[in-house]
C-alpha cells in the first residue's frame, strides 16, 4: 500500500500520545516513495528512513543509538510486516512491532473522533482521500467525538474541488463552476472518487444541478453559468410555441452530455444562473454574459436574445425595439404608438444591464416622458400669464428631458430615435414659441399691476424679498442663467439638504420671474439687484442693492444689505470668511448672492454630458449650510433662462447671441420689441429679438440667451426654509412634476383595462360631508368633492371602508386614523395606476407636500397592512408606495357582495 506523508504524521502521533518517549517507530509501506528527511510532532523531530530489508532497520537503530538524544526520534518505514521482524529488533520498536496503517483509524486520529458515521464505509476510497487532504491543514476536532456524513463530505469537496459546503445547491454549483481551477482540481482524481462526488452532488442539487452536473461531464465546466442563462432565452415562457428555440432546446442535450433538458429543467438551471448574475454582480459575471451570447448564436437563435433579462444582445434588442416605439410616436403621437413606447420601455429599464448604466437608463425615461408629453394638451401662447406658468409647471419638465436626451446613445437607432424625438418637441414649442413672444410684446407695452404668481424682476425686491426678511432673515441666491429646467433638477431632493420649498399660500404654487428685454446679464440682473429697471454691471449693483428703499428699511444702519458677487465668494479655494460671517450674522437682516456656474456652463464645450446637481457645484453647499444653520429664508431666483445648443442654426444681423438693436424685424425669426421693459444701455430701448429655439446670431455655443423664447423670458423665483421652519402666509409646497412626468396616461387597452379593479363611483348631487377626527387635520389633504356616493357594482373601496375588519384596524389606529375621504382618495390614486405610483407622483395627486407624505403612509400601513400583511409597501430606495390590491381583498375578506372582484 501507500504511504502518504500525511499518514506518517498521523500515526507517528498517535503512538506518541500513548508513549511520549518512544524513539524508534516502524511504519509500513509496500514501495519506496518520496518523503520528507524528517517530520516533526510533539516538539521532537523524527528522521524518515527507507528500510527494505531488517539488516536496513538493524542499521537504523545503530544509528538512533549513536544520537544518543530524546529530542529526536527516527521512523523506519519498511516492506516487511511485524511477524517478518527478528525479535530482538521487534524488541527496540515502539510497541515492539511494525505499524499497518488503517484508514478509518487514522481518520478518526485526525479529526479527534471515537467513532465514525457508518454510512461512510461504501466510499472506499474517502480514508485515503480524507488523510491526503489534511496536507492542506489539520482539520477541526468533530464535535462529540463523532464524524458524520456530511463533515466528512464537507472536507472533500472543499480539499479536492474547492465547494464550501457538503450539499451545494445549484447556485453553488454554479459559482463554482466560474472558478478557473473548478475543472482542473476534478477532472484528474481517479475514476471512483470523481463518480462518488458527482453522484454525492446530483443527490443534493435538483434539477438546476443537474444540468451543470452534466456539464461537468461533458468537461464544458465552464460554460454551466452561461448555458444557464441560455435555457432564460430557450425555456422563456413568451417563447413558448416557437420551433426555432424547440429546436435549440434539442441542440442544448449535446452541452450537457446528451441529458435530457425539459421546460421544467431549463427553467430552474435559469432561475439559478439569473440568481448567481444578480448575487455575484455584473462585473464579475461579465466574461460570462458575452460567451452566453456566443452559446445563443452556437444554437442558431440569436434573434430571441430579447427574452433574456440578463444577456448583452438583449439590452441591445429591446433598446432598438424601444427607439422603433419611439420614433413612430415622435413621427404620429396617438395612444397607441405610446401604448408601445411604454411596454418596450418597461422591457428595456428590467435589464440587468441598463441598471448598470444609470446614465443610459436615465434617457430611456426621459424619452418615454416626452413621449407621454407629445400626447398632453398645450397652452397656445395667447396668453402670456397662462404660458409663464405652463413653462414654470411643465415647460421646465420637458426642457429637463429633452436636453437629457443630446448627445444619443451607443446604438445608432436610439440616437436617432431621440433626435427625432427631440425634433418633435422642438417643432411643438416653436408653434408655442411664437404666439408666446408674441404675448410678451403686447405685455410689454402695459403689464398689469397684480400679475399673480408673475413677478418681473425688477419688483422681486420690494414684493418678495422684502416682505420675508421684515420677518426673517434671508439670503437672496441670484444663480445667473438658471433655466427654469435646471433650478428643477438642482432642487430635486431639497429635502435631503435640510431645506424645503414654501409656495404663497394664496397661490399653492411657486412665483416665477420674468426678465427684462433684452435677457442679459447687463439688464436683467442690475434691474433685479436694483430693484428697477436699468442696465449696469457689478459697480452698479453692489450700490444698489445695498440702498433699495424697501431693504434698508429693514436692516440696521451699520448692517446694510450686502451683495456678494463672484469674486468674493472665493478665499483659498474655499467660501470666503467675509461670506459666511455675513450669512451667520442674524443682525445682518439681508444678504444677497451672485452665483455664476450655471452662465459660465453655457461659453463651455458642448461635448459633456451636463447634469446638475448641488453637490457638484462649488461654494454652493457651503454656502446653503451657512443659510440653513443662521436658519434663514432662502430666496433663490436667477437673471435670465437660457437656451441650449441643440441643432440651431446661424442667421444674419447681430452680434450678441438672440438680440439687437433696432426697430425692425428683417426677417420672420425675429421680433421688434420696445418701450415698456425694454433697456438699452443707448438709451433707445428698443430691440430685435429672436424668438424660436432653431436660431442664433453669434457663433456655436454650448447655450445662448437675449432672446424672448420662454425658457430666456422666465425664471426659477423659489422660497426655501430650513426643514422645520415655517413662514407667516406661506405653506409647503406640494411635487411640482406634471402628471407625465411620473405617470402613463391610461390608455385605451385591454392591458391597462385589466391591470387592477378601478373604482368607479357614480356621483349625484353634491351635499355637504363631515370631516372625521384625527391627527390629520383637514389642511394636510385636499377635502373629497362633498359628494353622496351611489355605489357602482365594482366599488371595492366602499366595500373596504365599511367592512367590520377596516372598522377594527381604524379603531387601533386609533388617533393617527385617516377619514374615509382621504382614504378613498389616496386608494384611488394608486388603483387608477395599477397600484403603483412614486412618492412625489402620489403627493402630487393628493396636492400634499411629499415632505408630510410619510407621516400619512405611516398610517395608511397601520391601518392596511393587518397582521404585518404587505398590503401597502413603500420602497424608500426607488422611491415608490405599492398596493397589492389582491392582498388587500383577502386580507379584509371583500367579497362580491361587497364590491370586490
Amino acid at each position: 500500500m501507500s504511504l502518504s506523508t500525511p499518514q506518517i504524521s498521523a500515526q507517528l502521533e498517535r503512538v506518541l500520545a500513548s508513549d511520549p518517549t518512544a524513539q524508534a517507530v516502524a511504519i509500513r509501506a509496500t514501495t519506496k516513495q518520496v518523503w520528507p528527511a524528517a517530520v516533526s510532532q510533539y516538539g521532537r523531530q523524527f528522521q524518515l528512513r527507507w528500510c527494505e530489508s531488517s539488516l536496513a532497520i538493524r542499521e537504523a537503530l545503530c544509528e538512533l543509538e549513536q544520537l544518543n538524544t530524546t529530542a529526536s526520534g527516527m521512523v523506519l518505514i519498511t516492506p516487511l510486516a511485524t511477524h517478518e521482524v527478528a525479535q530482538d529488533i521487534a524488541a527496540r520498536l515502539a510497541r515492539a512491532r511494525v505499524f499497518q496503517p488503517e484508514g478509518w483509524d487514522i481518520v478518526r486520529l485526525m479529526f479527534q473522533a471515537k467513532e465514525t458515521d457508518a454510512r461512510l464505509g461504501r466510499f472506499a476510497w474517502m480514508p485515503q482521500a480524507l488523510i491526503d487532504g489534511a496536507s492542506q491543514g489539520d482539520y477541526q476536532p468533530v464535535a462529540n467525538g463523532f464524524l458524520d456524513l456530511e463533515t466528512a463530505w464537507r472536507e472533500v469537496l472543499l480539499r479536492f474541488a474547492g465547494i464550501e459546503m457538503a450539499r451545494p445547491d445549484a447556485v453553488t454549483l454554479l459559482r463554482w463552476s466560474m472558478t478557473p481551477d473548478a475543472d482542473p482540481r476534478l477532472r484528474p482524481l481517479p475514476a471512483p472518487i470523481r463518480s462518488d462526488i458527482l453522484s454525492w452532488l446530483a443527490e443534493t442539487a435538483g434539477l438546476a444541478g443537474a444540468m451543470v452536473l452534466g456539464c461537468v461531464e461533458a468537461a464544458r465546466t465552464g460554460d454551466a453559468l452561461p448555458l444557464g442563462l441560455v435555457s432564460g432565452v430557450i425555456f422563456a415562457p413568451e417563447g413558448e410555441g416557437q420551433t426555432a428555440l424547440g429546436q435549440a432546446a434539442i441542440r442544448l442535450e449535446r452541452f450537457v452530455n446528451d441529458k435530457h433538458v425539459g421546460v421544467t429543467e431549463g427553467r430552474a438551471w435559469a432561475a439559478a444562473a439569473g440568481q448567481v448574475v444578480r448575487s455575484s454582480g455584473v462585473e464579475v459575471c461579465r466574461a460570462m454574459l458575452e460567451r452566453a451570447d456566443t452559446l445563443l448564436r452556437d444554437l442558431r437563435i440569436p434573434e430571441f436574445a430579447h427574452l433574456s433579462d440578463l444577456l448583452p444582445s438583449a439590452l441591445d434588442q429591446r433598446l432598438i425595439d424601444f427607439a422603433l416605439a419611439l420614433t413612430a410616436q415622435a413621427a404620429e403621437p396617438s395612444e397607441a404608438n405610446l401604448q408601445q413606447v411604454e411596454l418596450r420601455a418597461d422591457r428595456a429599464l428590467k435589464h440587468v444591464l441598463l441598471n448598470e448604466q444609470p446614465l443610459r437608463m436615465e434617457r430611456v425615461e426621459m424619452a418615454r416622458r416626452l413621449a407621454r408629453w407629445l400626447l398632453s394638451p398645450m397652452v397656445s401662447g395667447a396668453s402670456l400669464h397662462e404660458s409663464v406658468e405652463w413653462q414654470a409647471d411643465q415647460g421646465a419638465y420637458l426642457d429637463w428631458a429633452r436636453f437629457r436626451l443630446l448627445g444619443g446613445d451607443e446604438l445608432t437607432e436610439l440616437s436617432d430615435a431621440y433626435a427625432a424625438c427631440r425634433q418633435a418637441a422642438i417643432a411643438r414649442r416653436n408653434a408655442f414659441a411664437m404666439p408666446f413672444a408674441q404675448a410678451l410684446v403686447q405685455w410689454n407695452g402695459q403689464p398689469p399691476a397684480d400679475n399673480g404668481r408673475i413677478v418681473p424682476l425688477e419688483q422681486v425686491l420690494d414684493k418678495v424679498l422684502a416682505p420675508v426678511a421684515a420677518v426673517q432673515p434671508t439670503l437672496l441666491l441670484v444663480m445667473d442663467g438658471l433655466s427654469n429646467s435646471i433650478f428643477r433638477e438642482l432642487f430635486a431632493r431639497a429635502a435631503s439638504h435640510g431645506w424645503t420649498e414654501l409656495v404663497p399660500t394664496s397661490q399653492r404654487k411657486p412665483l416665477v420671474g420674468v426678465a427684462a428685454v433684452p435677457t442679459i446679464t447687463e439688464v436683467s440682473r442690475t434691474s433685479l439687484l436694483c430693484g428697477r429697471l436699468t442696465a449696469g454691471t457689478q459697480s452698479q449693483e453692489k450700490p444698489g442693492f445695498a440702498s433699495h428703499p424697501a431693504l434698508t428699511a429693514l436692516s440696521r444702519a451699520e448692517l446694510a444689505p450686502k451683495l456678494f458677487h463672484k469674486g468674493d465668494l472665493v478665499d483659498a479655494g474655499n467660501l470666503a470668511p467675509e461670506v459666511r460671517a455675513a450669512i451667520a450674522n442674524q443682525r445682518q437682516q439681508v444678504v444677497g448672492v451672485v452665483y455664476n456656474a450655471v452662465d459660465d456652463h453655457l461659453s463651455g464645450p458642448d461635448q459633456l454630458n451636463q447634469r446638475w446637481a448641488l453637490e457638484d457645484l462649488r461654494l454652493l453647499l457651503p454656502l446653503l449650510r451657512e443659510a440653513r444653520e443662521a436658519r434663514r429664508v432662502l430666496v433663490i431666483t436667477a437673471d435670465h433662462g437660457h437656451l441650449l445648443e441643440d441643432g440651431t442654426t446661424r442667421v444674419t444681423g447681430g452680434e450678441s447671441d438672440r438680440w439687437r438693436l433696432g426697430r425692425t424685424a428683417a426677417s420672420t425669426q425675429e421680433l421688434a420689441i420696445s418701450g415698456g421693459r425694454v433697456v438699452t444701455s443707448d438709451g433707445s430701448n428698443a430691440v430685435v429679438c429672436l424668438w424660436g429655439e432653431c436660431s442664433r446670431y453669434a457663433g456655436r455655443k454650448n447655450g445662448y440667451h437675449g432672446g424672448l423664447s420662454p425658457q430666456e423670458v422666465t425664471v426659477p423665483l423659489s422660497v426655501f426654509v430650513p426643514l422645520g421652519a415655517s413662514l407667516a402666509g406661506w405653506s409647503a409646497a406640494p411635487p411640482n412634476q406634471p402628471e407625465w412626468w411620473e405617470l402613463a396616461p391610461m390608455l385605451q387597452s385591454e392591458q391597462a383595462a385589466t391591470a387592477a379593479p378601478r373604482a368607479r363611483p357614480v356621483r349625484k348631487k353634491p351635499v355637504q360631508t363631515e370631516p372625521q377626527p384625527g391627527l390629520f387635520s383637514p389642511v394636510d389633504l385636499p377635502q373629497a368633492k362633498a359628494q353622496t356616493v351611489e355605489l357602482a357594482q365594482d366599488d371595492w373601496i366602499a366595500g373596504l371602508l365599511s367592512s367590520p375588519i377596516y372598522a377594527s384596524q381604524r379603531q387601533l389606529a386609533a388617533r393617527v386614523a385617516l377619514p374615509d375621504d382621504k382614504m378613498r382618495l389616496l386608494l384611488e390614486a394608486l388603483v387608477e395606476r395599477g397600484g403603483k405610483l412614486s412618492r412625489a407622483a402620489l403627493a402630487n395627486r393628493l396636492s400634499l407636500a411629499e415632505v408630510r407624505l410619510g407621516g400619512l403612509l405611516s398610517a395608511v400601513r397601520r391601518m392596511l397592512n393587518v397582521d404585518q400583511a404587505a398590503v401597502l409597501t413603500v420602497d424608500e430606495a426607488a422611491g415608490s408606495v405599492e398596493l397589492n390590491i389582491a392582498l388587500l381583498q383577502q386580507q379584509f375578506q371583500l367579497t362580491r357582495q361587497g364590491g370586490a372582484r
